[in-house]
């Protein structure tokens, strides 16, 4: 993902184990196969899950009473004695990971009926705020804003199925926005407000938009985009407070909430929840970006996926008159873990948004002092920002009981250090990673214990998993055996935009999708990523993983950040390479890095292609090394 949400970790007993499995049986029905049909995202409503609810709690009580403790699923369906139910086999002999926590069920709605389903409830409660300006939207006027929005949009003439460029930073009226085109029976391609002309001209020929909602502040480099791709008239400003450019010759946002209030309701729309919805753009597991096409399914289960198995004290709790969660968004919304992972599952909880536009330090810490979030969903370079920066304090996260990182790996070192400096309760305050890709809208994986740091956990609701071995393709399923991650569910995509060769690559016919991440899992079948598949430096036949050496590089005292990569060498094929950003005024020579690696890792594993001291490392929006943009500037230099 271009840059994406359990059991506990101590050893358990035999009866909890059987409790485990048997929550799994409950829920599985020993299906060889899933398949994904209308009768599994039927929406069966909260009267059905809080059957099912019982139901478990029932089943618990008879296994305590009865000692049932000899459950097992039957041999045929067994990859091993040993495995029991921890894998099955497929149609085709493959080794199936399924999920722990069941199938998952899921509402046939669009996006925005399933983000307004329950405002009437939290009407008149803050539903977006801006963190700089401080203007804001009640949960009434947001929906409102948004039909409104949808109705002149229908009004100027798009068609169904239409295109629209999203470009903007982090606005409460980039949600309006968004929904509003949703609304209207329209598509939403999202684009990096901090693009050049180029790229968004790029994007904007690769997903052939018909219209641009963009803001103020970035108005000259999207006119001049827009030109190139021969789009005036349908350019569509939100005014951000900013001064600069005039607006003249393009549609004020606002007006189209003006007007759109006088203008008849909307039809009856066509689409379905298997229409094309978002059309974000990644580079998938390497290469140029591509589209990907995600449908209000792909979009809502997921966030049903998630909502399945996380527990009530950690993430978003229930929306009263008295209270209200309020989480700050400042990870940007045009990025797939910003849009599905925090903007639609919030304000379809409820919660109190804060948007910043971009990260600064001052305004980020200013937004902890005076709106005193409660759950922090972030990327490791803010939790990394957190640990060392002396502008934060404890009292910062006073009222923080969660932190959700995603988008890329952290190590437990870098976790330590934060629970460290701000003295935290691992009973008080939950540290949780999840996994996830632009291609599976975006969430697969949550560690939600808050104990096992380095893990993305299990497979959440309704997504099965696979490792198949790179080089033979065969299926793993012995613990600590690393392999490229295949998942399947209703989350991921329907495939790249007008590229069928690209979506072959990687999604294949029977639904599984490569994505091109290595793993293991434990024991417990908790999973670990160890790196990208194209990334894995070759090293005399040996694979070595950069984030190994960056998670070590980063336990240095001198060292705040790091990047590794294989660079081509005549006797090993490759070897590692490290590029390192000291701490502020700090010295350290080349080879006190090298022996400081060489001291911690195998032979073949040493830093034998130098360091090199840098001022930054290149991020991708998401906070991702980009590591194949620094191998290519290796390249050019010394080539």
């Amino acid at each position: 993902m271009d840059n994406v949400k359990l059991f506990v970790v101590e050893s358990r007993s035999p009866l909890e184990k059987t409790i485990s499995r048997a929550r799994s049986l409950s829920h599985r029905r020993g299906e060889k196969e899933r398949r994904y049909s209308q009768r599994r995202r039927s929406y069966r409503g909260m009267k059905s899950l809080r059957h099912l609810s019982r139901g478990i709690r029932k089943f618990e009580r008879t296994l305590l009473n009865d000692g049932a403790s000899k459950m097992r699923y039957s041999s045929s369906r067994s990859v091993s004695a040993r495995s029991e139910e921890r894998f099955i086999r497929g149609q085709n002999q493959e080794i199936i990971i399924p999920s722990p926590y069941g199938e998952v069920t899921y509402p046939n709605s669009k996006i925005p009926e399933y983000v307004w389903r329950n405002v009437n409830e939290f009407s008149k409660l803050i539903a977006l705020e801006c963190g700089v300006t401080g203007r804001k939207y009640t949960y009434g006027q947001a929906r409102d804003a948004a039909n409104y929005v949808a109705r002149s949009l229908r009004n100027l003439k798009f068609a169904e199925g239409d295109i629209i460029a999203l470009i903007a930073p982090n606005l409460p009226e980039w949600a309006l926005a968004f929904l509003g085109i949703l609304e209207a029976g329209l598509v939403v391609t999202t684009i990096n407000p901090y693009y050049t002309v180029e790229e968004i001209t790029m994007q904007l020929e690769l997903s052939g938009a018909k219209g641009i909602v963009t803001a103020k502040e970035i108005l000259p480099v999207v006119r001049k985009a827009a030109a190139k791709h021969r789009l005036g008239s349908s350019l569509i400003v939100i005014d951000d407070g900013t001064t600069g450019p005039t607006t003249e010759g393009t549609i004020l946002f606002k007006d189209l909430i003006t007007r759109g209030k006088d203008l008849p309701g909307l039809k009856a729309l066509n689409r379905s929840t298997e229409d094309l919805a978002v059309l974000p753009f990644s580079s998938g597991t390497t290469g140029l970006p591509k589209g990907v096409m995600l449908t209000h399914a792909n979009l809502v289960s997921n966030m049903e996926m998630v909502n399945a198995i996380v527990d009530q004290d950690m993430w978003i709790r229930a929306t009263t008159e008295e209270y209200q969660d309020v989480i700050p968004m400042f990870l940007p919304s045009f990025h797939i873990f910003g849009m599905n992972g925090i903007l639609l599952p919030c304000l379809a909880a409820g919660t109190k948004l804060v948007t910043l536009p971009k990260f600064q330090p001052e305004t980020f810490l200013d937004v902890f002092v005076k709106q005193k979030p409660t759950i922090l969903i972030c990327v490791p370079p803010i939790i990394l920002f957190l640990s060392v920066s002396p502008l934060v304090k404890k009292e910062h996260l006073s009222n923080v009981r969660t932190a959700f990182s995603g988008a890329a790996p952290l190590s437990k070192e870098d976790v330590d250090r934060f629970y460290e400096k701000f003295r935290l309760d691992n009973s008080r305050f939950k540290f949780c990673q999840g996994y996830g890709l632009t291609e599976c809208a975006p969430v697969a994986f949550m560690e939600k214990t808050g104990l096992k740091y380095a893990s993305i956990g299990k497979n959440i609701c309704g997504c099965d998993a696979r490792l198949v071995d790179p080089v033979t393709k065969v299926d793993i399923c012995e613990p600590r055996r690393n392999g490229e991650l295949w998942i399947r569910g209703p989350h991921v995509m329907k495939g790249y935009f007008d590229n069928p060769e690209a979506t072959k690559e990687i999604l294949r016919e029977d639904g599984w999708l490569k994505t091109g991440d290595i793993a293991y899992f434990d024991d417990d079948l908790d999973f670990f990523i160890t790196d990208r598949l194209k990334e894995l430096i070759k090293v005399k036949g040996f694979q070595v993983p950069p984030a190994e050496l960056e998670s070590l590089l980063r336990t240095h005292p001198d060292v705040e950040e790091a990047a590794v990569i294989g660079i081509p060498d005549a006797r090993s094929g490759e070897v590692p390479r490290a590029y390192v950003v000291l701490k502020k005024d700090r010295k350290i020579s080349e080879e006190e890095i090298k022996n400081f690696i060489k001291g911690k890792v195998s032979e073949y594993k040493r830093l034998n292609g130098g360091v090199s001291f840098v001022r930054d490392i290149p991020k991708n929006a998401s906070g991702k090394i980009l590591r194949i943009r620094i191998k290519e500037a290796y390249l050019r230099v010394n080539s």
